[in-house]
Order: structure tokens, then sequence, then C-alpha cells
């Protein structure tokens, strides 16, 4: 399952940043962990494209999480999740302290969860990139949206100006993904679907400058060795997932993936590993 590549692509400097901690067992992310509880990293990623600019693939939490769950029946994710996060980790403050121009960075949302949205409402300019699927499900009633793990607070109220829609029907297809989305026609950032999480789920694959692809999978897993090893999470981590079966069904893919292109590193959102190799100790 090679992934296309043209050494003439225009290749992106890609930052792995966090923003906030959910309290977990190592056991949910994955059966053959312990159960000990830990507190898992809510990554997010700066891409700088050599002529499009800078762009977020999600946001993170958000200290507005807090705040909208501070009241019932949202409340109930907090004391389900608990989530660390103070003003300083938010994605707007982490990129002011880079010296980056909030207001110039355009934001690819992976999906619409509370911990890749949260910080959605500090772009009010920003031009905001999701599938169309994922977006029209986000147009039911709050609490049926909380039912799978949405908070519409959270992005209710995003000018529609702000959107563009990514509808992956009829599109070209892209190595072993039959429908993908080349967000400027160079190969650079190329956009595919990965349902399963969540219903319009995407990844992204983003070409480096340091001589290798990043595979931003979101939530496809929470840690690399759910598909290298085909084993999910404890049972009670299903009902995280909008479709567990279809969840569990991209494990092959992604080894096949990772195993066929060596230059390519996949980076889920929520692995220890990958905030403690590329946030906490910095390491490329």
């Amino acid at each position: 399952m090679k992934l296309p590549f043209s050494k003439g692509t225009p290749q992106c400097e890609l930052t792995v940043l966090n923003a906030g901690f959910y309290k977990a067992s190592l056991h949910m992310l994955k059966k053959k962990f312990p159960k000990k509880k830990i507190w898992g990293p809510a990554l997010f990623f700066l891409i700088k494209h050599p002529k499009q600019g800078y762009f977020l693939f999600d946001t993170g939490y958000s200290t507005r999480f807090l705040d909208v769950t501070h009241a019932f029946p949202y409340r109930i994710l907090r004391f389900a999740t608990p989530v660390q996060i103070s003003k300083k980790d938010n994605a707007v403050e982490q990129l002011r302290a880079m010296n980056i121009n909030p207001a110039e960075v355009q934001i690819i949302l992976s999906h619409m969860h509370v911990d890749h949205v949260g910080g959605i409402h500090d772009f009010p300019t920003s031009r905001i990139i999701v599938s169309k699927k994922e977006w029209d499900f986000t147009r039911q009633s709050s609490l049926r949206l909380f039912k799978n793990f949405y908070i519409k607070e959270l992005f209710d109220g995003i000018d529609p100006e702000q959107l563009q829609l990514i509808d992956f029907n009829g599109k070209t297809s892209y190595g072993p993904f039959p429908n993908a989305v080349d967000l400027f026609q160079d190969g650079s950032m190329i956009l595919v679907p990965l349902p399963g999480h969540a219903v319009g789920q995407m990844g992204l694959l983003v070409n480096s400058l340091k001589g290798k692809r990043y595979f931003l999978i979101a939530d496809s897993v929470y840690v690399r060795q759910n598909f290298r090893e085909n084993l999910g999470g404890s049972w009670i981590s299903k009902f995280a997932h909008y479709n567990n079966q279809e969840y569990k069904s991209l494990f092959p893919l992604l080894q096949q993936i990772e195993e066929d292109n060596l230059d390519i590193v996949m980076l889920p959102s929520h692995d220890p590993e990958i905030y403690h190799r590329y946030v906490h100790e910095k390491k490329a």
C-alpha cells in the first residue's frame, strides 16, 4: 500500500503541540496496558506550507471546555474524563508565544469532538476546513450531539463564511484511499477519510522538510500499538466511537501503510509516546 510521493512536491514544516490533558486508564487505550491512571495528551499540529502559510490540524482542548462543562448535563463529561488545561496551554496562546499571528492561521478539523475543536472560537476570522459529513452531523440538537461526545456550544456560531467543507465523494484516489482531497493540488497536504471514531473524521498526510512524511491520523487509534497489534482499548472505550466496527476495521489498513512506507511517521492525537518524544523531549 504505497502512498504516492513526488520529489518535486512542496515540503512543509510540522510541529507537534499539545493543549490540555485528559485523565484515563492506560488499559482504556489498549487492553494489554496496565490499569494505571495517566494524564494523556490532546495533541494538535502546526503545519507551515512554503506557499500557503500556517495551518493547525485541530486545536486540542481549551479552557473554554471548563466553562461549558460547569453545569449539568455537560458536567458529566468532566467527571467521566477529567481535564487539566490552563490559559497558556490554549492553542491561540501557544501561537502567540511562537510569534505567529493567529489571524493568519487556517484550521483543519479532523473531527469535532471536544478535545479537537476546543479552541476554534479563538480563530474568528480563520478559514476552517472540515468534512462535510462531520459538519452535517453536528447540525443536530445539543442533547443529541452530547450522546456522541460533542458539545455544540464549543463550535456553535461559527461563521459559515469561514467554512470549507470537504466532500470526499467522487474525489481522486490516493494509494489505498478511493477518495482523497489534495488541498492545493501540489501533493503537499492530502486529506483522507478515516471514519469510525467519528462519522466524518479525516486524516492528513503532510510532507516535511526533514525528509519524512507525517500521517496525522487523529483518533483512528489512541496509540500506535492499537494498529500494530490489531488490538483496541478496553470494553468501555468502544462507547467513545460512533461505529466501533468501522473504527477497528481501520487497524489493518494503518498497519499496512506504516509497513509499506518507511518514510511515513504515524501520529495519532492521544498517544503518550508521541507526546513525550515530540512535545516533552522535542525530538524530531
